[in-house]
């Protein structure tokens, strides 16, 4: 018996820094076009009246480390918002860290899942929590889907995943800050997205490292010279000529706009096009502006 006892202690200290298989985990993207969902459940959400203010501090980057400017992987931690989660255990987006309770990411990550095993403050998600001890590891089962979720359409591609207790933030997890609804369309303004998507469209899988880009906006008429009328006010698109930009894995993370130092998150990644990531077109993204009132009456953050 003791040496039964012994033999389970072993195989659980194994599995504790045993490194993650990504393998087994499929990118959880939107390409267009799309099949529509078979399944479809919204929570109806219980609104709030916004009282949480972040403003003061969110969206900074974390001073330990220093961003690779034009690089491919983040500096670790450099990006202390940036989530991962892994949905039933089979599929991965990305999100955003909003608050101390709440994840912004995309409906279609969320859309039929039930739950949500999620990273913060992750670099390396291969790695376990004893490799980055400052990550914090829980699970989720709650998440809101914007109800009008069009997965045909590709409209209101936003969802949120509340965590099962408020965290505390950490130089390595902190909120980003959000776009109001007066946010300008940033069109030609260089913007930056980040997430373990592939790397390629040759890539197996999921990077395990998070990476970085920073490419240019552009209009929704141009947009949707590629998508049609896809294309509405509630989109933003970023322009992928030069082959890069967001691909399969990076859905449900954050577009953001620096501004003295400030991340500003203006989108969420979306969806793109089916033949390819580096075939040189458009990225789309939900518009944060857009859904900014929804966001604050569900969450209860002044934005």
């Amino acid at each position: 018996m003791r040496v039964l006892a012994i033999v389970l202690l072993v195989a659980f200290l194994i599995a504790q820094v045993a490194a993650r298989d990504l393998s087994k985990y499929k990118p959880r993207g939107v390409l267009f076009p799309r099949p529509p969902s078979k399944n479809k459940k919204h929570v109806v959400p219980v609104k709030h009246t916004a009282t949480i203010n972040t403003r003061g501090f969110c969206g900074r980057e974390n001073t330990t480390s220093s961003r690779i400017v034009g690089g491919t992987e983040a500096s670790p931690n450099s990006l202390p918002w940036q989530v991962a989660f892994f949905v039933d255990d089979r599929f991965f987006c990305g999100g955003s860290l909003i608050s101390n309770e709440w994840i912004l990411t995309a409906a279609h990550c969320v859309e039929d899942a039930g739950f949500f095993d999620i990273l913060l403050g992750a670099h390396n998600v291969r790695l376990n929590a004893t490799e980055e001890p400052h990550r914090i590891e829980v699970r989720s089962n709650f998440s809101i889907v914007h109800p009008e979720w069009s997965s045909v359409r590709f409209k209101n591609d936003v969802a949120l995943i509340k965590l099962p207790q408020p965290i505390k933030f950490t130089p390595e997890i902190q909120p980003v800050c959000m776009a109001p609804p007066s946010e300008p369309d940033h069109v030609d303004d260089i913007l930056h997205v980040s997430g373990w998507g592939r790397s390629s469209d040759l890539a197996a899988g999921i990077s395990p490292i998070l990476r970085e880009i920073d490419a240019p906006c552009i209009s929704n008429e141009q947009c949707a010279l590629t998508y049609g009328p896809t294309i509405t006010e509630g989109i933003i698109c970023l322009s992928a000529a030069d082959g890069k930009g967001s691909c399969n894995g990076d859905s449900g993370g954050p577009l953001s706009f620096i501004n003295d130092g400030v991340h500003n998150q203006v989108g969420i990644v979306s969806f793109g096009p089916a033949a390819g990531c580096e075939i040189g077109l458009p990225a789309a993204f939900s518009r944060v502006s857009f859904y900014a009132k929804w966001i604050s009456s569900i969450t209860g953050l002044i934005i």
